[in-house]
């Protein structure tokens, strides 16, 4: 009786139907099967036609590559980990911190309503904020005439379109703004606000902000201390 499953694909197989498995004894555990099935090969092999030397020794090798990239991922990971750690301590120093970022969010909370900066590249002889909610449906139209090129400052009324006062929550602004001759033009926005938390989130690191609001630290274009601030003005 010859055995013809192949190590590599046996050892593949029992690692998929075995995610549970700590990484700890990941390679412990390859060594063993490995081994066990190496001697249940030899033990039924036909012994007019014994293992060719020069596949056990490909068998051999592909074990040890197996175990090899299997002890790379792991530390791959550990070492994922350590960096993301030290970037969530280098991110402390946001803490306590005002900064401004690309972004579009404003909060509603009762009367208190965040503001939000946007920048015209040129004058505007139409200027229109739009506010729209969570699934992106839009809950009121400002009409804010013309503006000068340059950065401004807007802070939503927290009222629809119906003039009825807004749920509490989180809303984006989206601006659209055409020149005197009804072409298009380019409007950036951007927040701004007190850091009180960092987190990673799909590898990125996000400061929150005091108003609930969060940004990519990627997005940061400013950060001021406060406590400088003050002692300078003192």
């Amino acid at each position: 009786m010859t055995i013809t499953t192949s190590i590599t694909d046996y050892l593949n197989s029992t690692y998929d139907s075995s995610s549970s498995t700590s990484s700890s004894s990941t390679s412990d555990s390859y060594q063993d099967l490995f081994l066990t099935l190496l001697t249940t090969e030899l033990e039924y092999q036909d012994p007019l036609e014994p293992m060719d030397d020069t596949e056990m020794v490909s068998q051999l090798a592909e074990m040890s590559s197996l175990e090899q990239l299997t002890s790379l991922n792991d530390n791959m990971a550990s070492m994922l980990t350590l960096l993301q750690n030290q970037e969530i301590i280098q991110a402390s120093s946001y803490l306590g911190k005002e900064v401004t970022a690309d972004g579009s969010d404003v909060t509603k909370d009762g009367d208190s309503i965040s503001v939000v900066s946007y920048t015209l590249t040129d004058d505007a002889a139409s200027l229109y904020a739009h506010i729209l909610d969570s699934d992106g449906t839009i809950v009121a139209s400002v009409n804010l005439g013309s503006q000068e090129s340059g950065s401004h400052t807007f802070q939503w009324d927290g009222l629809d379109s119906d003039g009825s006062t807004a749920d509490d929550g989180t809303y984006s602004i989206a601006f659209t703004a055409t020149d005197s001759e009804g072409d298009s033009l380019v409007v950036s926005t951007a927040v701004s606000g007190t850091v009180n938390s960092v987190s990673i989130d799909s590898g990125n690191i996000i400061l929150g902000l005091t108003d609930g609001r969060q940004v990519n630290l990627f997005n940061v274009t400013t950060v001021v201390d406060s406590s400088v601030t003050a002692d300078a003005a003192n």
